[in-house]
């Protein structure tokens, strides 16, 4: 039976950017940044990147998500998918590239985010998900 380990918490300000009325509903950008905090490494690690974010009819948001956490040879480059809702913050199915070999593990690895949005403040737990 699979199971959930936590691997990080990420905070961030997000900057929510309109791009307009597309064949799929209102799409905006929302770049971001902040912090990355985990037991599998000491302090804070910046975190950078951008959602690209599709709000249907129906108010769903289709999430787009290519980020990175660390900076200079240190990094984990991460890309996920997920949906997000007004009432609901996002849920994300995760996907990681690294060369740094104490994370190598994460190149094969997938995880599910689960979180929350206060105005431009993001909350988000990312889980490995192993068996």
């Amino acid at each position: 039976m699979p199971k959930l380990t936590e691997f990080a918490k990420i905070s961030g300000t997000l900057d929510f950017t309109p791009i307009g009325a597309v064949s799929a509903g209102f799409r905006l950008d929302v770049p971001f940044e902040g912090t990355a905090t985990s037991d599998h490494w000491e302090g804070e690690r910046p975190v950078k990147g951008i959602d690209r974010v599709t709000v249907g009819a129906d108010g769903i948001q289709n999430l787009d998500v290519t980020a990175r956490i660390g900076t200079g040879k240190e990094i984990i480059s991460y890309q996920a998918t997920g949906r997000g809702t007004a009432e609901g913050g996002p849920r994300e199915l995760i996907t990681f590239e690294t060369t740094i070999e104490e994370f190598a593990h994460l190149n094969s690895a997938v995880a599910c985010a689960l979180g929350t949005i206060e105005k431009n403040q993001l909350n988000l737990t990312v889980y490995l998900i192993e068996d």
